[in-house]
């Protein structure tokens, strides 16, 4: 779409008198087609990591860059820091070469989006939630918004309210499509079958939940949650995998405190039917426990500590539970919990009736379902994207 001389001139003036930033040594550019993820904030990048994995599947070259705007937010071999300034932002360019780029979320940057334009760059605008768009116009000359705005090809909204908002401040209709949110959760933990098919001929038809990535200020609370739970249920078995594994032998040694019978993986022993706690005390991954145990207890969330990722448990069918220290996935949870799909602990007291209403199978269920739900149509909005920029590439011939 042309601009009038005039936005052309107010957004060309844009950080014209800006100094410029000292350019920072590049990554060597990957052979092949090189697609430019531009992030506002560190948790966008699963899902760029995600979409990455999809658009190549193929075994195309195909290597998505993500660039985030804090570069004190950078974590290690995740993102390159944003490109600064006019100067910096051709020298990106230049030594990318990017076929087109992915803007997540908003936040939109008059500068980068100028020099876009002016690189005649392909861009599309993803997980469009219309917000921030007010405050960024503000005190604008007419159109510059819209202006803006038409550079995208393509404008993927997270929902119909954000689809509104963005057409409102002048995005083009015809390029709005509601899509919803990407999938940004890492892929499903490995487990080993054999392993799997050797503890549950173990356990039987025993009910099982599961105490993951536990701290030992969990240990009081998991342990009254767990003989409230028993007292419904009185073959419950209690799985607790410790966040530090040197902490195995203290959590034993607490559970036993607690009256309860103990049994630890690394021992080789296989719980039977006396064992009520078994402690995880080797290098496997929590993809086996998720697997089984259709509850889990995110760990560290009531008294912090650190935390897993929700969505881990929840797209291996887990019903999850935890408190509200559920840094650095803050999204995951409301996410999960605006669907119904997770059950938020107040405080340590209400981890056993949780527990006890969950051994209701039905009631399980319904929470995994909806958390499965929540991260299936991530995925199949993750996979429309990548068959998009697959067809776009291939139009402009590469």
């Amino acid at each position: 779409m042309a601009r009038s001389l005039t936005i052309a001139a107010y957004l060309a003036g844009l950080g014209a008198n800006e100094r410029p930033v000292g350019s920072m040594a590049q990554p060597d550019r990957p052979p092949g087609v090189v697609i430019w993820a531009r992030c506002s904030h560190p948790d966008q990048l699963t899902a760029i990591r995600t979409l990455g994995r999809k658009v190549s599947e193929d075994g195309d070259p195909i290597h998505i860059i993500a660039t985030l705007r804090d570069r004190h937010k950078v974590p290690n071999a995740k993102a390159l820091p944003e490109p600064v300034g006019k100067d910096g932002i051709r020298s990106f360019i230049d030594h990318w070469k990017p076929a087109m780029t992915i803007w997540v979320r908003g936040d939109l940057d008059t500068i980068l989006l100028q020099e876009l334009h002016a690189a005649n760059m392909h861009c599309i605008l993803v997980d469009a939630n219309g917000e921030g768009l007010e405050a960024i116009a503000g005190g604008w000359v007419p159109g510059a918004m819209r202006s803006l705005l038409s550079q995208f090809e393509a404008v993927l909204a997270l929902d119909g309210n954000a689809a509104d908002r963005l057409v409102r401040a002048g995005a083009p209709q015809d390029v709005v499509l509601v899509m919803g949110a990407m999938e940004d959760c890492e892929p499903a933990l490995p487990c080993d079958d054999t392993e799997r098919q050797e503890f549950t001929d173990a356990i039987g038809t025993r009910p099982v939940w599961l105490a993951a990535a536990a701290q030992l200020n969990d240990s009081k609370d998991i342990a009254r949650a767990h003989r409230k739970a028993s007292h419904r249920t009185h073959r419950l078995l209690l799985v607790i995998v410790p966040a530090n594994p040197d902490e195995a032998i203290e959590f034993a040694r607490r559970m036993r405190a607690e009256g309860f019978h103990v049994k630890r993986r690394s021992r080789e022993e296989q719980p039977n039917e006396p064992t009520q706690v078994y402690i995880i005390d080797t290098e496997e991954e929590l993809g086996l426990w998720y697997r089984v145990a259709p509850i889990t207890y995110l760990g560290g969330t009531l008294h912090g500590g650190g935390c897993r990722d929700p969505f881990e448990a929840t797209s291996l069918g887990s019903a999850v539970l935890y408190g509200p220290q559920v840094a650095p996935y803050q999204r995951h949870a409301a996410r999960l919990n605006a669907a119904g799909a997770s059950r938020l602990l107040r405080s340590g007291n209400d981890l056993g009736p949780a527990v006890e209403y969950l051994l209701s199978a039905d009631k399980t269920a319904e929470l995994a379902h909806a958390g499965w739900d929540v991260t299936s149509r991530g995925a199949d909005v993750t996979n429309r994207i990548a068959a998009y920029l697959q067809s776009r590439l291939e139009e402009l011939g590469h």
